[in-house]
């Protein structure tokens, strides 16, 4: 009769990531006991995750918890910042979009500063149309028009991007 196997819990790397989930989730709730951060509690439970799964990637180096942790960051920066500061509903908006586009695009300089060979320029696409659209929202007024024309943009991104496919496709024949 074999004897009955043990559960592991993962390896000594996945408790490690474990632990620096647990530790800056806790340090995050010991501030908001100390500080009154109601206003910005959503915004702060969503940046120490972030903040906590881009730990887990600095001791790892694995892109799968580079991509969350840019983003939980950068949104849970922009709603901290967007309930910590006086602004219109639609300034607001854009400080929280804004935030969200800087949270991508840091998942591809994290991954360059790194050198991640998983590392692509794919978080600048989503990263530079939301920060865009935040920065435009921030500053209101008629830039705020220039998103009725997002379509065209997009199609003209589109089409590009297919130029130069096809000019590599006829240079490399």
């Amino acid at each position: 009769m074999s004897e009955p196997t043990q559960p592991t819990g993962g390896g000594p790397r996945e408790r490690v990531v474990l632990a620096i989930i647990l530790i800056v989730v806790g340090l995050g709730g010991l501030v908001t006991q100390v500080f009154d951060v109601t206003e910005a509690m959503g915004g702060l439970i969503v940046a120490l995750i972030g903040l906590g799964l881009l730990g887990a990637f600095a001791f790892t180096r694995q892109y799968g918890y580079l991509v969350p942790g840019g983003i939980m960051t950068g949104l849970g920066g922009g709603l901290i910042v967007s309930t910590s500061v006086d602004l219109t509903d639609e300034q607001t908006g854009g400080v929280i979009v804004l935030g969200l586009g800087l949270g991508f695009a840091a998942i591809w300089v994290i991954g360059s500063i790194a050198r991640v060979a998983e590392n692509h320029w794919w978080p600048l696409i989503p990263g530079g149309v939301l920060a865009l659209i935040g920065a435009l929202l921030l500053i209101g007024g008629q830039a705020v028009n220039l998103l009725d024309y997002w379509g065209l943009a997009i199609v003209a991104l589109g089409l590009l991007v297919l130029w130069r496919a096809w000019t590599d496709m006829r240079a490399s024949h």
